[in-house]
């Protein structure tokens, strides 16, 4: 296959949903085959113990290091320094550049998540005359809500998606934002996961639900994962909902890796039980054994596009787990859709926590219901969201990316 070089934040063995998609994609493809590049010391924000294994291929890291970068892109957007944005571009366009000659590149994945990622792959990849594919785990302009940051992300996207190769999105709603909005046509990839890896890791873990998530008499609705801004209205309903529903032992487990205090101080408190991280590996397990899975996001958040179109990585492995999951999102966003499309989950998209108790107490109660949504959602898993065919997609889209004709 062509040699490839794949630029992202996030890299396995850093703790994030887009590290364990590329771990996933990438664990099989000989080493050899590709490089990875990254920033200096992100992995100082990683939780050692839920990360997952570091790939083969050979990494970079670029300067200067993250904490460096976001102290310098915060300061460009309180002053309105262009001229600072675009020099740390060149800084990073000239270090891919010098990576991708050493490792004979042929193609280019720029993945999103960093502000001057994405353009600076285009850029280095561009005057060079190889092809670049845009993996576009989120809506990469709308990531940014400062002035300078967001029309420099504007500008770079308009330019990247009209040049790119190929765009891959993680969700049709993805898609569609970007069909119409600068008439291009992304290849969709669902966030994979390994099913095989996944009931492996139920099995061997299985003695460690009980004592991780509380007392045999609770009735169990859990959380698995980061819990931040995009979240946080979506919890505070569920939260309000628990004692409405008058169901006893009802209880909320988080397990993710923000303390206990950070959550607290967001208004995450009550009927909660706030777990430390966990390996990945004890995951699956923790999911197959609660009553009902919770997979929110906020309705009032700062960024509302990116809530409509994010695709969150746990929903293959939720989809999998073989208990009913509650959504609790926005009605125009992809979870919402692609729950309700698919019959594989209760979905409430409506900011109500009277509307939440009414169907936690519905799934709770009914439970051919809850088998019916759980026998869809697994069939769900085995068929969008295969590691093996979504890493098909991507080695043929590498193999058949071409440097477009259109200007840049």
């Amino acid at each position: 296959m062509k040699k490839f070089a794949l630029v992202s934040l996030g890299l396995p063995p850093s703790q994030s949903g887009q590290s364990m998609v590329l771990y996933h994609l990438l664990k099989t493809i000989p080493p050899d085959a590709y490089c990875l590049i990254t920033l200096r010391n992100f992995h100082l924000y990683h939780y050692l113990k839920q990360c997952s294994n570091r790939l083969g291929g050979r990494y970079y890291f670029l300067a200067p290091d993250y904490q460096f970068v976001r102290h310098l892109v915060k300061a460009a957007s309180l002053l309105s320094l262009r001229s600072l944005l675009s020099f740390t571009l060149k800084l990073r366009v000239r270090q891919i550049k010098k990576i991708l000659v050493q490792e004979h590149v042929q193609v280019v994945i720029a993945c999103t998540g960093d502000l001057f990622d994405p353009p600076a792959a285009f850029l280095a990849a561009n005057e060079m005359g190889i092809p670049v594919i845009l993996y576009a785990f989120d809506y990469y302009s709308r990531q940014w809500t400062e002035p300078a940051t967001r029309s420099f992300a504007e500008e770079f996207e308009d330019r990247i998606l009209r040049k790119a190769a190929q765009i891959i999105v993680p969700n049709e709603c993805m898609a569609k934002e970007y069909t119409t909005r600068y008439g291009v046509r992304p290849v969709v990839i669902h966030n994979p996961f390994d099913l095989e890896e996944y009931e492996k890791n139920v099995q061997a873990n299985a003695d460690k639900t009980t004592l991780e998530s509380g007392t045999d008499g609770d009735v169990r609705i859990v959380y698995t994962g980061a819990v931040y801004d995009a979240h946080y209205s979506a919890f505070h309903n569920l939260i309000k909902a628990i004692p409405k529903t008058g169901i006893p032992g009802l209880i909320l487990h988080i397990f993710t890796p923000q303390s206990p205090g950070q959550l607290q101080a967001h208004g995450i408190s009550g009927p909660v039980r706030i777990h430390k991280p966990r390996p990945n590996s004890e995951i699956p397990a923790l999911q197959r054994a609660a009553d009902i899975l919770f997979l929110p996001l906020a309705f009032n958040s700062p960024y509302p596009d990116i809530i409509r179109t994010s695709a969150p990585g746990k929903v293959g492995e939720y989809l999998a787990a073989k208990k009913p999951i509650l959504v609790h999102a926005p009605e125009d966003s992809f979870i919402s859709w692609f729950f309700l499309k698919n019959r594989c989950g209760e979905v409430v998209s409506e900011d109500s926590p009277e509307k939440l108790a009414d169907s936690i107490i519905r799934l709770l109660r009914d439970g051919r219901y809850r088998q019916e949504l759980s026998r869809n959602a697994y069939q769900i898993a085995k068929n969008d969201f295969d590691t093996v065919s979504a890493r098909e997609k991507l080695v043929t889209l590498i193999n058949n990316a071409t440097v477009s004709s259109q200007p840049v």
